[in-house]
């Protein structure tokens, strides 16, 4: 398995991603430090969530390379060609990626500590005992001790996003990425969320975000890229690159914004 030597906890080096005729990313390169939390604005249609789903490996990239913790991510190198892994190493290699959705995706029929007990359970093989110990920490940590046993159903949006990242926090991912998390909730749920990733990055977990809530970028991230027709086009710290964008795209897209 070829592993990169940079040192960073997420690195995409030249990456392409065609839909047919559609080039929804066009040799964007990336670097995330461990404990960094890069937050990625722009437009719709710009590649943004493409970019989070090639992290993940939802979607396979059409050229270059994604490393995730040093380690090339779904594919293996033998006599200078690149063959895809099967889907068993793939899935084992999704495990580093927490990945938490605009929709929140929680399975209906499970309570919410059902829901956050699920992937220990049945994909590391825990022990229900310490399965169910982990779940109700996390619920407690994002602030639902006292709604473990309802289904999503008689949650709200703001409660059911939070599952969903203490779901993902269960699986112990080396890297947390979110898809515009509050996009689906009301504007008074989208507080307590926010709350909830201002807190895991306070704790150092590597995280990639992308958001449209430029406030939250600018207090919380410590490297913020711009993105606009499947290239980063501008990046640096969040606050230096609101303050004083240097690209006119990220200029024009900023004056409607903010």
């Amino acid at each position: 398995m070829e592993a990169s030597i940079s040192g960073f906890c997420v690195e995409m080096q030249n990456i392409h991603k065609f839909y047919g005729a559609v080039h929804a990313l066009k040799g964007v390169e990336l670097r995330v430090k461990r404990g960094e939390v890069c937050v990625a604005i722009g437009p719709s249609g710009s590649g943004k969530s493409t970019l989070l789903r090639c992290i993940n490996q939802l979607e396979s990239i059409s050229a270059g390379r994604v490393f995730v913790k040093g380690e090339l991510q779904g594919f293996v190198e033998r006599g200078g060609r690149f063959h895809p892994l099967p889907p068993s190493r793939v899935a084992a290699q999704r495990r580093s990626t927490g990945m938490v959705f605009q929709r929140f995706n929680l399975f209906p029929h499970m309570t919410a500590l059902e829901n956050v007990m699920e992937g220990p359970l049945h994909v590391k093989g825990w022990s229900r005992e310490r399965t169910r110990a982990k779940a109700t920490e996390l619920l407690t940590r994002v602030g639902l001790n006292g709604l473990a046993g309802r289904y999503p159903a008689h949650l709200s949006g703001g409660q059911q996003q939070r599952v969903a990242i203490a779901r993902a926090l269960a699986m112990e991912p080396e890297v947390m990425l979110f898809d515009e998390p509050t996009s689906a909730l009301d504007p008074e749920l989208v507080g307590e969320v926010l709350d909830v990733i201002r807190d895991l990055a306070q704790s150092g977990i590597t995280m990639v975000v992308v958001t449209h809530e430029i406030g939250f970028a600018r207090e919380v991230g410590n490297h913020l890229v711009f993105m606009d027709q499947g290239q980063i086009v501008e990046e640096g710290h969040p606050r230096a690159v609101l303050a004083s964008p240097k690209n006119p795209r990220t200029v024009a897209f900023l004056s409607k914004v903010l």
